[in-house]
Order: structure tokens, then C-alpha cells, then sequence
């Protein structure tokens, strides 16, 4: 099999180091309501919190908000279930995914809840509806006012649906609304929006291959020309792990491509035996020309989701960590990424993120250094001059609890602010090989790759290269591991926002105390008064009269008086004396109104004088309303 296990191990943490994200922070603005500072960040609600009204297909769940009445808003929801782990890779046995020497049977596959997606292995949710584990998401910039008691519910909905969504900020305080509703007609679920826009392209797939049954799941690379693009950035990816361009366009800034690559090192950072190359199996792009090509490097694609308001991509596979899942979720300004570790024990993880020369000039800071220091590719100085330009890197004690640390890339081309933490069961005190969470800054044209400073691929430079690690020997986290004790768990979770030029770590100082108390939402249903269609007739015409044989011309106003439109109404004029007569009146808007002449015949043999002319309509989803008239049948 190549390297030991030991050495095996590195690639699985590398994975793991991925980076990672929440899902309730992402884009739009907060038009009258509450908070107008938060308005891009995302509210997601899990279908267990939403009344049961709303257990419907996706497709037929619509968002409003109010604002001096109902504008429909883009709401999506994402399935989730529970599956086998290893039914996300094909049956005929692959690598590690059949467990390790001396591993029993029984114990090689567990239970994971994921993203449902009949495109891939993951497969559709087996409840159609949107249930329990599912999730609903929109924008807080969305949320509106609240609706008024003497509100009406919006056409295309059923009223009785109506469930209330109250948006809360735990930061400003305030509060803003969004009123979700049971779908009756043609209305969708985007609202015509589309806030992220995922181009997903496997290079070598053909016309008919697809994921659930032709990814290269084994030793070979997976090409990629995939790009996620909204109106703040845009990012391209080339297989799983390996992305290759970052490009900001919030705020005017001008879309440079400022990314080398986003890198991973396990095992040590003097070492390439494991990283986003050896990941993806693209060992002959690594620069370790002793790496082993021959080591098994699974993966499988679980999730590849392109919505109005998010677009999703998830995959797992990382060497001997072939369950290593790296999820990460798009938002108009802001991508989360959540990397669940499922690994042997694996020493010194690393990820970071490796700007190319287009950054030069930009300025590096993080929320222990906030004046920060230029980037140029020259340590030891600081805008061309001598000096220190050294940091103070982030210590263990920065990223307990859940607590996220900032760092930021700022500059001309724009801004990056990057915030992560890690979710773990283990901690130095109960595993002491574990020394905890540290921070990583290298700025050097020319690094030492004997020095913690190896790169093992992209232009080989470090420009303001930047991220965080898990130092020391973290324990076993893969289930399908050992088998005397229960794994430990571990998620890394990263949050980064794309933002316009030159912002400063004031900026980054919001966008923590953001992500750190993210918007809470809580839903109810609510009493909202159903639409209602009350078509009303008025004969205009004045002294009606006919002779035999002859018709009558009426002319009369059709109004509706409800509070919903009227559909295919149709008028008709009758009488004793005369022939029915009818005309199609059509589509009539809540209070407007619509005028139509009939002619109804009188008949050959009606009596001279005064008679009865009575006008209806019908159609519109109503009863029949008249218009009564006398009239006078003319002599010869």
C-alpha cells in the first residue's frame, strides 16, 4: 500500500483542515425593517421549527415579506437525510473505504446526515416534503415589516398556510419579518432572483457519464471548470480541494484574480506527502518528487446544489481519510465552508490560503496585529524597508468555545476577511499529544522549504499566505477506525466574507461579531385573512328600449369589490322578453373595474310595455351577483 499508516494518516488530516463554515450568515439589503446592518447575512431555519402547515414539496413553499404590502422574496429549501456512509462510494471495494487491516466487517460503514441530491451518490430525500432535517434559507435583507391584522393574504396562496417568520438580531436588537405561504398557482420559489450563480463542469465526463456512476473514485484526478460567480466575487475550482482564483468585484473593485492556491498541508509544514494535490490525486503536480503514487486517494462527490438564494458543493475523500467531508456553502458576498474530519490520528493539520503576485501591496492584519503589515514577498521588511514585520500568531486560547479569530486581506483589488474556528471533543488537557489551535502567516518569495515553509505546488511563493492549523497529533476521528473506544469529533469551520476595497479592521471587527452571533429566527403560524372576489354589476345604460325582433343595447360596469382578482368572470343580460345574451368580461383586478356592452334580442312575440332586464355574472370563483333594470318594448 505504499507509506505505512502512520504516514497515511497525514493525508486524511490534511483534508481535514479544509476550512469550514456555519449556515446562517450571506446577502441584500434591509429596506425599512430591522437591522439594516445585517442585511446580507442568511437566516436558515430546519424544518422541524416550522409548523406543520408547511410540510409540503420545496417547490410549493413561497416567501413575502410586507412593505405597505406583500412582495414576494427567494426563499430555498435544501433537503437533508440520513444515509450510509459507505453507499457514497461505489460497492466494488475502494481503498480505505472498506475499513483497516484487523477492522470487523460490521463496523466499516456509519450513519451521516447530509445535502440530498439525486445528481450524485447522496440520492433524493425518501420525503418529498420539507421535513424535519431539511432546511429553509433566505436573506435577512429580505425580512420586511410586519403585516398588519387587516393584511390579505397574496394571490396564489393558500391563506391558511401563512406562518410567520420573526428575524431577530442579537447584536442591534431589532427585528424584521418574512411570512412564508403554501403555493396555489404559478408562483416559484426564487421570485425571479438568483443571488449565487454554481457552473459545476467536470472536464472529462461526457455528454451521458454522471455522478452517481462514472466519477473517478479511485487514483485519478477529476478535472474540474467549475465557478461560483455573484455580483461580489467570483471563485474558480479545478477538482475537489484545489481552488485557483479568487476574484472581488464588491465596491467597483476590479476583479483581479488574487489566489495561488488554496493549500493543505498534513503532517508537518516541511513536508509535502500530504495536501490538496495528494487529495485529489493529482500527485504528479506535487512537487515531492518522493511521494507515493501508488496510496489510495478516494473521493466522491455528495452535493451539487445551484438555488436562488445559496448555491452548495460538497464532496468527501482525503487519502486514508476517504470520509473526510468538505462542505462548503455560496452566498452573494460570502462563502462558509464546514470540513467534518473523520480520520486516524493525524499530526499537524494546515490549511491556508496562498495569494499569487497580483496581491503585492495589499496589507495583511488579523485581529491581533489590526495595523497590520504590507505584503511584498520580503520578510524582515515592511513597505520596502528594513524592519520587523513578524506578527503575533494566534495561540489556542483565540479559538476556544467557538470563539472565531479574523484575518484579512485588503487592498485596491479588495478585501477578504476570513474568520475560523474549530468544533472538537478533545482538547490538550484530555489528549495531551493535541497542542491545539495556532495561526499561520508567510510572506516570502523565496521560503525555505526546510523551515515549515515547503510549498508544494502553485507558483511556490508565499504571499501573504494565511490560515490556521491543529498542532501536535489530534485523535482518532473516523469511525470506521478503531474499535475500543468512540471516535472524538472534529469540524473546522471557516467564514469568508468578499468585500469592496481597502476595508479595515473595523470591518473585520463587524464581520466577527456577525458570525459569532448570527440573526435567530423563530416561526409561528398566523391568522392572515384569505383573498376574497365580489364581482358587482351597474347597468349604465339609461331609458332602455327595444322594438320586437330587435336588440337591446346594454351597456354596464363590471367591478370587483374583493380583495383578490377575479378570473374568467362572464356577464349576461336575460329577461321574459328577451334572448339570453353573454359576454366573457375576463380577468378583473381587486377594485378596478371593466365595461362591456351586451346585446340581448327581444323576442318576436314579447308584449308591449315595461319589462324586466336582469344582468349576472359568473365565473371569477364567486357566486352569481345581478344588476336588475326595467326597460320598455317599443311599438312597431
Amino acid at each position: 500500500m505504499g507509506r505505512d499508516l502512520a504516514t497515511r494518516m497525514f493525508a486524511r488530516a490534511g483534508a481535514v483542515l479544509g476550512l469550514a463554515a456555519i449556515t446562517t450568515i450571506g446577502f441584500t439589503g434591509l429596506a425599512g425593517a430591522a437591522p439594516a446592518d445585517r442585511a446580507t447575512d442568511p437566516v436558515v431555519l430546519n424544518g422541524g421549527d416550522v409548523p406543520t402547515k408547511l410540510k409540503v414539496v420545496p417547490k410549493k413553499i413561497l416567501g413575502f415579506k410586507w412593505e405597505g404590502g406583500w412582495k414576494q422574496i427567494p426563499v430555498q429549501v435544501d433537503e437533508r437525510h440520513v444515509v450510509s456512509a459507505r453507499s457514497l462510494y461505489p460497492d466494488k471495494p475502494v481503498g480505505y473505504v472498506n475499513g483497516y487491516v484487523g477492522i470487523d466487517e460490521d463496523i466499516r460503514t456509519f450513519d451521516v446526515e447530509i445535502y440530498a441530491d439525486p445528481k450524485t451518490r447522496s440520492g433524493a430525500d425518501a420525503d418529498t416534503t420539507f421535513d424535519s432535517d431539511d432546511e429553509l434559507v433566505f436573506m435577512g435583507g429580505d425580512a420586511g415589516k410586519a403585516a398588519p391584522a387587516s393584511a390579505v393574504a397574496p394571490q396564489g396562496v393558500d391563506a391558511s398556510s401563512a406562518t410567520k417568520i420573526a428575524v431577530n438580531d442579537p447584536i442591534g436588537d431589532g427585528t424584521a419579518y418574512v411570512y412564508l405561504f403554501k403555493s396555489t398557482g404559478k408562483l416559484t420559489p426564487s421570485a425571479g432572483k438568483d443571488y449565487v450563480d454554481y457552473d459545476f463542469n467536470l472536464t472529462n465526463f461526457g455528454p451521458d457519464d454522471t455522478l452517481i456512476d462514472d466519477y473517478g473514485w479511485t487514483n485519478v484526478p477529476n478535472p474540474e471548470d467549475s465557478t461560483v460567480k455573484t455580483d461580489n466575487y467570483e471563485l474558480h475550482s479545478i477538482d475537489r480541494w484545489r481552488e485557483d482564483e479568487i476574484r472581488i468585484t464588491a465596491g467597483g473593485a476590479p476583479g483581479t484574480d488574487i489566489l495561488d492556491r488554496e493549500g493543505v498541508s498534513a503532517g508537518g509544514l516541511s513536508s509535502c506527502g500530504r495536501s490538496e494535490f495528494t487529495f485529489s490525486a493529482n500527485w504528479k503536480l506535487d512537487t515531492d518528487s518522493g511521494n507515493d503514487d501508488n496510496t489510495d486517494d478516494e473521493g466522491t462527490y455528495l452535493t451539487v446544489i445551484d438555488g436562488p438564494v445559496r448555491a452548495i458543493r460538497s464532496y468527501m475523500g482525503a487519502n486514508s481519510g476517504p470520509y473526510v467531508e468538505d462542505l462548503h456553502l455560496y452566498y452573494a458576498d460570502r462563502e462558509d465552508r464546514k470540513v467534518n474530519v473523520r480520520v486516524h490520528p493525524i499530526p499537524q493539520m494546515y490549511v491556508w490560503t496562498d495569494y499569487n503576485e497580483s496581491a503585492l501591496g495589499m496589507t495583511y492584519r488579523d485581529q491581533k496585529n489590526q495595523t497590520g503589515v504590507t505584503i511584498d514577498g520580503v520578510p524582515g521588511e515592511v513597505n520596502g524597508q528594513p524592519g520587523d514585520d513578524s506578527i503575533d500568531l494566534f495561540e489556542h486560547s483565540d479559538f476556544v468555545n467557538g470563539t472565531y479569530a479574523w484575518q484579512q486581506v485588503s487592498g485596491n483589488q479588495g478585501t477578504t476577511t476570513t474568520l475560523a474556528t474549530a468544533e472538537a471533543s478533545a482538547t490538550p488537557e484530555t489528549f495531551p499529544a493535541f497542542d491545539g489551535y495556532k495561526g499561520y502567516y508567510l510572506d516570502d518569495s523565496t521560503p525555505t522549504p526546510g523551515a515549515g515553509e515547503r510549498q508544494c505546488g502553485g507558483d511556490l511563493k508565499a504571499y501573504g499566505a494565511s490560515g490556521f492549523g491543529i498542532d501536535g497529533v489530534y485523535p482518532n476521528t473516523d469511525p470506521i477506525f478503531g474499535v475500543a473506544q468512540d471516535p472524538d469529533r472534529l469540524s473546522v469551520n471557516r467564514v469568508r466574507y468578499f468585500g469592496p476595497p481597502n476595508q479595515t479592521a473595523a470591518d473585520a471587527d463587524s464581520y466577527r461579531a456577525r458570525v459569532q452571533d448570527p440573526l435567530a429566527s423563530s416561526a409561528s403560524p398566523v391568522k392572515v385573512k384569505a383573498p376574497t372576489v365580489k364581482p358587482k354589476v351597474r347597468i349604465l345604460t339609461k331609458k332602455l328600449a327595444a322594438k320586437r325582433g330587435k336588440a337591446l343595447r346594454v351597456k354596464v360596469k363590471v367591478t370587483n369589490a374583493g380583495t383578490a382578482e377575479a378570473k374568467n368572470l362572464k356577464v349576461c343580460a336575460s329577461g321574459k322578453a328577451l334572448k339570453k345574451s353573454c359576454r366573457s368580461v375576463g380577468t378583473v383586478a381587486a377594485g378596478k373595474s371593466k365595461t362591456v356592452t351586451l346585446t340581448p334580442k327581444v323576442k318576436g312575440n314579447a308584449r308591449i310595455g315595461k319589462s324586466k332586464l336582469s344582468v349576472k355574472t359568473s365565473g371569477g370563483g364567486t357566486n352569481k351577483h345581478s344588476g336588475d333594470e326595467d326597460w320598455m318594448i317599443a311599438r312597431k
